[in-house]
């Protein structure tokens, strides 16, 4: 079952943590149509890394350690290159031109593709359950949107793709190469590393609206930023420093079901037979694959992670 091992409270702290995580990214997909009334994609990008990084700094001051070596700070800046610069930029570029279904459903067959690099890369091992569950959660992600999915074959199409395995990608580089420096530091700095090449990109073509700024925008930007992708972040390198990565891959499958509900509670979106029959086999598809999970760093590791 779900952070089954280890101390209660740090189990339970686990699971309220991703449960937070998911329902800060889910809430980003009705603001996100709000936004867009204001602003072009790439401000929306610039926005929320700009207030990500001054809310990171204030949040995590006192656990932020920077790397004295200059191979580390290389590693982190791969690392935001991979995991925002490009996973977002193709993502905002993709979901400009394709319907947010199609975007959902490739963005999030990220479980799929990073349990594969993890068995490939960081050597782990999948068992029938995991990949079946993780199988079984992708088809309820497609059931949750079938009604509403276009595809139109196209550029957008395969920004969506890049983005997915560029994701995918930054995932198991972190696992690979940074988890022992510390979540609070490797996510401020990830946030600080990209912004100049962000900025590089949206100043020079004037995607910013000054008229789009409005109290309702940055309200929202301040959102996103700050528990959306400052917060939620550190949440998601926290619990990727202590399970593995095919551990708990699975679980993101909820983020866009919980989008659903946000959508229907914010958009009067309205859901059918099919968007519960989605939601029954992404729980299937959660509960096969997480069974058996085992936290993968020691004690005091994890307390390092914390920490740092």
């Amino acid at each position: 079952m779900l952070f089954l091992n280890g101390p209660l409270v740090s189990r339970f702290a686990d699971a309220v943590s991703f449960i937070l995580m998911a329902s800060f990214w889910a809430l980003n997909y009705p603001l996100v149509k709000f936004a867009y009334a204001y602003e072009t994609p790439m401000a929306l990008l610039f926005f929320r890394i700009l207030f990500a990084a001054v809310s990171s700094l204030i949040i995590f001051n006192r656990g932020i350690h920077i790397p004295r070596d200059l191979l580390t700070n290389l590693k982190i800046l791969v690392f935001a290159l991979l995991n925002l610069v490009l996973f977002m930029g193709f993502w905002f570029a993709g979901e400009a031109t394709e319907s947010s279904a199609l975007s959902s459903i490739i963005i999030y067959s990220y479980p799929v593709i990073t349990i594969a690099l993890s068995s490939a890369f960081l050597k782990e091992k999948l068992s029938g359950l995991r990949i079946a569950g993780t199988a079984v959660g992708f088809v309820g992600l497609l059931f949750i949107f079938i009604q509403q999915l276009i595809i139109r074959p196209g550029i957008g199409l395969v920004f969506l793709v890049l983005a997915a395995v560029s994701w995918s990608v930054a995932t198991v580089y972190f696992r690979k190469y940074l988890v022992h420096v510390g979540s609070m530091t490797v996510n401020t700095l990830q946030f600080i590393y990209a912004l100049p090449f962000i900025v590089a990109f949206v100043v020079p073509f004037h995607m910013i609206s000054i008229s789009g700024l409005t109290p309702k925008f940055l309200a929202i930007m301040v959102y996103m930023g700050a528990l959306s992708t400052a917060v939620a972040y550190w949440i998601y390198m926290r619990l990727y420093t202590k399970y593995s990565v095919s551990e708990i891959s699975a679980l993101f499958f909820a983020v866009p079901a919980i989008s659903i509900v946000f959508s229907y509670f914010l958009l009067g979106e309205k859901n059918t037979i099919f968007t519960y029959f989605g939601f029954a086999l992404i729980a299937a598809g959660i509960f096969l694959s997480s069974r058996k999970m085992n936290s993968t760093v020691s004690k005091s590791d994890a307390v390092t992670s914390d920490n740092s």
